[in-house]
Parts: C-alpha cells; sequence; structure tokens
C-alpha cells in the first residue's frame, strides 16, 4: 500500500514552515511513531513522526524548502517492490487520502508552479506583500521551483526600507527597522489575537509561602538521597495547581460559537523565555502525577526548550498556563491570556514583607503575588476569586501539601 505522508498543522500561526534535514533517506525502514523529517516553525524545531510502518521512498522537498501546511511531503509504502510511479499531483492546502490503492512514484508538487503563467506564491507570502505594498513580480522567489516565500518576501521589505533610510521625514532621520524573527512575529500575532478578540480582567491574591518554602527545602534533601535532582518551587506551583483546576473546569475550558467548552484533561503550560521570545511546552494531565514525577518533566521540557528540541506533542493541547516572573525581581504582573485557554497566571517574586497576623502581631513573612487573567466570556470575577482562595489555601496549608513522593 502507497502512502503519502501529509505535513500535519504543526504552526497555528503560519502556513509554512522551514524543512530542515530529512531523518531517512530512500530505502529506509520506517515504524509508525518514528521521526521522518525535523521542521522549523516560528516557537521551535519539530520532529514529524511516520503513522504507518514501511519504507521511506521519496522526498518531496530538498532541505532548506519552505513548505505549505498539509503538502504532501513524502511516499512510503509497506514493501520495497510497491511501484510508485505516476501518483496524481497534489494542490496546496488540499487533503489527500493518507493511503491511496493506486501505486505510482513521481514526486508529489505541492503546487501547480507556472501553471497559466501564474505567479507562484504562498498564501503567507502574498498577504504579506499586499499589506506591505511590494511588487511580487519584482520578487525571485527561493522556493521550490521558484516560489515566492515569505523570507522572499521580507528581503524586498528589508530591502526597501534600506534604500529609503538615508531619507529624512517631518524633519528626523529615518531608520531601517531590522526584520523581525518568525518567533517575535508569531507571539506578535497570538497576542494581538487575544487582547483583541478575549475581554480580559484580572485578580490578584497574596500568598505565605513559608509552608511551601519549607516544603522545597525537605525535597532538596530527599532529592539528595534519591541521587535525582528536586523539585523547585515553581514545580510545586504547578502541581498545586493541577490538584485544584478539576474543581473549577471552566478555568481549563475555552469559548466557542456555541458557548463554554470544558476540556476533560488538565494540561498546564509553562512559559519559557529563549533570548528571541518565549515559548509554551505543555505538562499533560498534571493532576495524575505526583510531584517529583512532574518536576522531571518539566526541567526536560525546558532543556528542550532552549535547545530548540520540543515536538509537536510538547507544544499542544495546553488548557491553563502559568508564567514566572519572581525569579528576575517582578514583585506582581499581569499576562496576556494564550488562546483559546480561558485563564493564565502570572507568578510574581517571593519577597519578605511585614504583615499583620490574625493577632494583630506585626511578623515578616515571604510573600508571593499571583495574579489570574481571565476570559470574562467563560469565566465570572466569583469563580476566580474563589479558585485563587484555594490556590492561596493549599500553599500556605501543610495539611494540603502532603504529597505522594
Amino acid at each position: 500500500m502507497i502512502t503519502q505522508m501529509v505535513l500535519p498543522q504543526v504552526s497555528i500561526t503560519s502556513a509554512e514552515v522551514k524543512l530542515l534535514s530529512w531523518l531517512k533517506k530512500p530505502g529506509d525502514s520506517v515504524k509508525r511513531g518514528e521521526p521522518v523529517v525535523e521542521v522549523e516553525t516560528e516557537k521551535a524545531n519539530v520532529e514529524i513522526e511516520s503513522y504507518v510502518d514501511g519504507y521511506f521512498r521519496v522526498a518531496n522537498f530538498p532541505e532548506g524548502a519552505s513548505v505549505p501546511i498539509d503538502a504532501v511531503i513524502a511516499i512510503l509504502s509497506t514493501t520495497l517492490n510497491e511501484n510508485i510511479e505516476d501518483l496524481p499531483i497534489i494542490a496546496e492546502g488540499s487533503k489527500p487520502n493518507l493511503e491511496t490503492p493506486a501505486p505510482s512514484n513521481k514526486p508529489i508538487l505541492a503546487s501547480g508552479i507556472g501553471k497559466n503563467d501564474r505567479i507562484d506564491i504562498s498564501p503567507v507570502a502574498k498577504k504579506l506583500a499586499e499589506e506591505k505594498h511590494i511588487d511580487i513580480y519584482t520578487i525571485t522567489g527561493s522556493g521550490p521551483g521558484g516560489r515566492i516565500v515569505r523570507s522572499d518576501v521580507e528581503e524586498a521589505i528589508q530591502s526597501r526600507e534600506m534604500a529609503s533610510g538615508s531619507e529624512e521625514k517631518e524633519g528626523f532621520p529615518t531608520i531601517p527597522a531590522s526584520t523581525p524573527s518568525a518567533m517575535r512575529n508569531a507571539i506578535a500575532q497570538r497576542t494581538t489575537l487575544s487582547k483583541a478578540t478575549i475581554p480580559h480582567y484580572y485578580v490578584s491574591i497574596d500568598i505565605d509561602m513559608q509552608v511551601a518554602l519549607a516544603l522545597v527545602g525537605k525535597l532538596k534533601k530527599i532529592a539528595i538521597e534519591r541521587k535525582i535532582e528536586a523539585p523547585t518551587l515553581t514545580d510545586v506551583i504547578i502541581w498545586a495547581s493541577g490538584q485544584i483546576l478539576p474543581k473549577y473546569p471552566l478555568l481549563h475550558g475555552s469559548w466557542s460559537d456555541k458557548g463554554p467548552v470544558i476540556n476533560p484533561d488538565i494540561n498546564i503550560g509553562i512559559v519559557v523565555g529563549l533570548e528571541d521570545g518565549l515559548i509554551v511546552p505543555v505538562v499533560h494531565q498534571v493532576d495524575t502525577m505526583n510531584l517529583l514525577t512532574l518536576a522531571e518533566i518539566t526541567r526536560d521540557l525546558k532543556q528542550k526548550a532552549k535547545e530548540g528540541g520540543l515536538s509537536n506533542l510538547d507544544l499542544a493541547g495546553g488548557t491553563f498556563t502559568i508564567s514566572n516572573l519572581g525569579m528576575f525581581g517582578i514583585n506582581s504582573f499581569i499576562a496576556v491570556i494564550n488562546p483559546p485557554e480561558s485563564a493564565i497566571l502570572a507568578l510574581g517574586a517571593t519577597i519578605k514583607r511585614t504583615i499583620v497576623n490574625n493577632n494583630d502581631e506585626i511578623i515578616i513573612r515571604p510573600i508571593m503575588t499571583a495574579t489570574l487573567s481571565v476570559d470574562h466570556r467563560v469565566v465570572d470575577g466569583i469563580m476566580a476569586a474563589k479558585f485563587l482562595n484555594s490556590f492561596k489555601e493549599t500553599l500556605e496549608e501543610p495539611s494540603l501539601l502532603l504529597i505522594d513522593l
């Protein structure tokens, strides 16, 4: 049986990705779930896995090419004896049957290049050219078959800006702007979408972190005895959130045209800062795991994020996000919701403050401010306040932090 391998929706903000390297060559055997090709999205490098067992036969795109989402990128077959000639050409953006009984062997083109003298340009590149008033007939494409891709249009924009850089406008010299990275463009699109479509509101609470910090200290001793890495305070916070969120299902839900939608799993995204932006890997089913397991997963995700090795699964399926700027000395901040989620929790630094206890005594305690950004279409203020109070109670009460390690 012949299988046409389609590039999945690995990017939610771009219609195409860059093909970095083929991990298989023609004739190699392939197992279901085994990586076949590595691509670069605006946020990370992602390995695309085979969904069948068989043999790798044809690569339809060279390394370095820009590949549209849903394009057929490779041909696989059950055996090496199957004839793969004369496969039908698959138009860009179409979704062919993944398994075709008819054998064939010609590489499948991503688009009908040069048909009817049409300028072959990707949808993203065309939109950008229209927005920036770039004449596409003056651009030489660098994609497969001379196809114009986003990077070609960006180069044309940069060249125009540099050419006019010496001109003055209203008495001030103009300064050519650098072309933003793919990650910065993705952040711009996502945050604009969030603020434009989600009615945010914000609630904050101060939490006494003395009990949680004491727990982290005990865990360090246990970790030394077991010769493992100790959970961090952020791990404790993620774990605590996972225990509380099942009681507030709308906070890990989303909004749809038919109203609120509740996601069955507690998948918590953790914001990781990189040199040119940020990325949000996801810890899946947090409510089902113990703290030591969670800590091991978060360390692995953060390391892969810094090395650009996150998989599509690592970035997909988030239902709630946590962003922590406490390590940078930030007292408090408000975060932008990550669509289509309904909330994001922003954590500030744990700072010693003087407070008045229930006995009217002035004492010093390590206090952290947590701010919840919420989609008002899904969650009302009372529910958000109840969640934060449960979150505070869990971190402050020793009996609620008794964890099965």
